[in-house]
């Protein structure tokens, strides 16, 4: 990899936590959103079984996760995207964004489980276990919803679209981590090192094919 990649994806990178800094009152909604969810949903089940906790964690992840991620392209300019056309390598632009979201939404995953933690402290499970397999998830989480990002900001509906592509793509990767982290939380360790693996393969897998697909995104 060329050292001008790495430094223009580093520079992209800051440049976008510099974005989100000015503008706090997007992160600060999702918190709220977040704090709340978690809340209601803990004053609708007072007494939780351990599957039902695992069901309740991952559809607040997820709802969290796509108002946090969707706006990645979406919200770019087309002056913008131009300019950066104009200087960088695509390539940087793609990397720097995947970088922020999925740091963002492994930050909402942690913060999320540590509010289960809080609220529902009568679950037992495996902490480290289900912390590795939400982390595998994050990361396929933040790749692919900037790559639907960068696909939904080439159409004028991309606040539908986004979605409508997202969801049907994201179903394997909920179904294995679901799947996982109710094994966990029943106390079942024996597929942990399956469910991981085949988290981290589909990581790879998508961050592959964004990375073949977006040159022709930002063709056009």
């Amino acid at each position: 990899m060329q050292i001008g990649l790495i430094r223009q994806a580093k520079i992209l990178f800051l440049k976008e936590i510099k974005t989100e800094w000015r503008n706090r009152y997007a992160i600060n909604g999702i918190l709220v959103q977040l704090v709340s969810a978690v809340f209601i949903t803990n004053l609708c089940f007072p007494s939780i079984k351990p599957a039902t906790w695992n069901a309740l964690f991952w559809v607040i992840v997820l709802f969290s996760a796509v108002n946090a991620i969707a706006r990645s392209f979406i919200q770019e300019r087309d002056g913008r995207l131009l300019y950066f056309h104009t200087l960088v390598n695509p390539l940087a632009v793609l990397f720097s964004k995947m970088l922020f979201n999925t740091l963002l939404s492994i930050t909402i995953t942690l913060l999320t489980l540590l509010l289960f933690a809080v609220f529902f402290n009568g679950v037992q499970w495996d902490i480290w276990r289900y912390a590795t397999l939400i982390i595998l998830f994050s990361i396929g989480l933040g790749v692919l919803f900037t790559t639907i990002s960068a696909i939904a900001s080439k159409t004028k509906a991309g606040g539908i679209i986004m979605p409508l592509l997202s969801f049907p793509l994201i179903i394997p990767m909920i179904m294995v981590a679901v799947a996982g982290g109710v094994l966990i939380v029943m106390g079942d360790h024996t597929n942990f090192l399956q469910n991981a693996s085949v988290l981290l393969l589909m990581d790879v897998m998508i961050a592959l094919l964004a990375t073949v697909l977006f040159r022709f995104l930002w063709q056009n």
